[in-house]
């Protein structure tokens, strides 16, 4: 076990001292990829578009099958990037056109609350340059979400143009001038690769922008080397982002007990140290130069006043609302997360988190789980991160009800998923069930779920390279290559020390028992 904790102590040492490093890292999206194409093309896009063809799934479409919803957008993307650059490819595209007919009723009627990132945007955009290419679409089961989109744009046209704003980050869908405003000093449009390359392929007929599409050139390529992939024009779904790289892996390991882990706490306090110093006053956003917004100000709240060091609770009012906590100020889509997150912040700073408790115990599933979380495609993130913020709370029946129905959907390898055995839902899952146990609050065969979950993950990411499962939801489904891996790793070497400890007790009770036993022989 010495060389096992050795190896995650390793690995974990090492990602946090890098966090946000290089603009974060972050797993190669299919749609971003395919706009880069469409746009701002390498000079050799075959290697790119080989793998855009690699990532079709065999029924046609593009995207994870499970989440459905998150396919339209990039199955519709490369199918507009293959048609441009790859027209010998109509086997391809015919089986991508049948799977869109398949899939196209899912979008009638009014949207879901969980639809992905600006997806009322980009999707009516894609579908009017499929008319425009010949590729036949139907986009009759499109026309509530085309409506709704309509309705944001008429938004966004009242906002003057300047970076940073989350406008900016579907610039793609709805902008045709490419103000140099909108390029912050990474060189992105709204931290996204898809905007940004569609602002380059606008600006390069304007002369007198060549310093700022240099610049911006310049940041597809760092997009392109945060995938790791080494394919130059193969994008993330979001980049830079080092601010939220930082903030969510924090909050993992603070999820995780490890804040005061002996062997991480030296290198987790310098980082706390600079995320504490960073704050504006009215939060934190994924980077230092994006709007700042509710749910990465609630996790850095959270880790700043777990370390003991002053935290103004006051922020947070720029995002309560009653009952819940909103992300971005006019968003259409309510992030669930961001309300326990913020719970969980108050809870640790002496403030009031009843309320926000309260609305997320009444959108329970009846099956005692959470579901439908805008930046996350897995039920557990949700859950866990509820339960979390009820131990911290003190609602431990509450917390003690949820952790059932985490036992409940545990697979008999011990893992969890939300289709199949995942590291990183596996990793929520041990989390959650983790504080419980320190809250005194574990289900009925919690300790045994653990054990069983923990050797999982220690067989399947201590001496694994990196996985490559994607379940955040950002334009698609998409993986951040660091926070992930921390979440996995934390998990397992949370579960470590919590086993250790109770091994510890075990000992220690066997060894009073025996000597309770020896001196009542003894005295008789």
């Amino acid at each position: 076990m010495d060389r096992i904790v050795h190896r995650l102590v390793s690995e974990l040492r090492g990602l946090i001292a890098t966090l946000g490093a290089d603009g974060g890292l972050i797993g190669p999206s299919v749609y971003d990829t395919a706009q880069v194409l469409r746009f701002a093309p390498p000079a050799d896009p075959a290697p790119a578009l080989d793998w855009l063809l690699d990532q079709q799934q065999a029924d046609g479409g593009w995207g994870d099958p499970a989440v459905p919803l998150a396919r339209a957008v990039p199955t519709l993307a490369a199918l507009l990037a293959l048609h441009a650059h790859r027209p010998d490819a109509e086997a391809r595209q015919s089986a991508g056109l049948a799977f869109l007919r398949g899939q196209a009723p899912r979008w009638a009627g009014p949207p879901p609350e969980d639809i992905p990132i600006a997806a009322e945007l980009i999707l009516p955009r894609l579908l009017d340059d499929a008319r425009a290419a010949g590729l036949e679409v139907d986009d009759r089961p499109y026309s509530e979400l085309r409506a709704l989109g309509q309705r944001r744009r008429r938004m966004i046209a009242a906002l003057p143009p300047r970076a940073g704003i989350t406008a900016a980050h579907c610039w793609e869908s709805w902008g045709d001038t490419p103000h140099p405003a909108l390029l912050d000093p990474a060189g992105s449009v709204g931290h996204s690769p898809a905007a940004t390359a569609a602002w380059l392929h606008a600006a390069r007929a304007c002369p007198e922008l060549a310093d700022h599409c240099a610049l911006a050139q310049r940041c597809l390529d760092g997009a392109a080397a945060a995938t790791g992939l080494g394919l130059p024009g193969v994008a993330p779904t979001v980049w830079p982002y080092p601010r939220n790289e930082q903030i969510v892996s924090l909050y993992a390991l603070l999820l995780a007990g490890l804040f005061d882990d002996p062997a991480l706490r030296d290198a987790i306090l310098p980082q706390v140290d600079d995320l504490r110093r960073s704050l504006r006053p009215n939060g934190q956003g994924i980077s230092d130069w994006f709007q700042p917004d509710g749910d990465n100000t609630a996790m850095s709240l959270a880790v700043i006043a777990a370390t003991g060091q002053p935290a103004d609770k006051g922020m947070l009012a720029h995002y309560l609302r009653d009952t819940f906590c909103i992300t971005y100020p006019q968003e259409l889509q309510r992030s669930h997360s961001a309300t326990a997150h913020a719970a969980h912040a108050l809870a640790l700073l002496g403030g009031e988190p009843a309320p926000l408790l309260r609305s997320l115990e009444e959108r329970r599933a009846v099956d005692g789980r959470w579901h439908g979380e805008k930046w996350h495609g897995s039920w557990l993130y949700l859950t866990s991160h509820t339960i979390c913020a009820l131990v911290a709370a003190g609602r431990l029946a509450s917390a003690r009800s949820a952790g059932e129905a985490l036992l409940a959907h545990q697979w008999e390898s011990g893992s969890w998923g939300d289709t199949a055995a995942a590291a990183e839902e596996t990793g929520y899952a041990v989390t959650a069930l983790l504080a419980l146990e320190r809250a005194g609050a574990s289900p009925v065969g919690g300790r045994a779920a653990l054990d069983q979950a923990g050797w999982w993950l220690l067989r399947h990411v201590a001496f694994k390279a990196e996985d490559h499962g994607a379940c955040w939801i950002g334009k698609e489904l998409y993986r951040p290559r660091r926070i992930a891996r921390i979440i996995e790793l934390g998990a397992a070497l949370a579960w470590v020390r919590w086993s250790e400890t109770a091994a510890s007790h075990r000992r220690a009770g066997a060894a009073a028992e025996r000597g309770s036993d020896y001196t009542a022989v003894t005295l008789q």
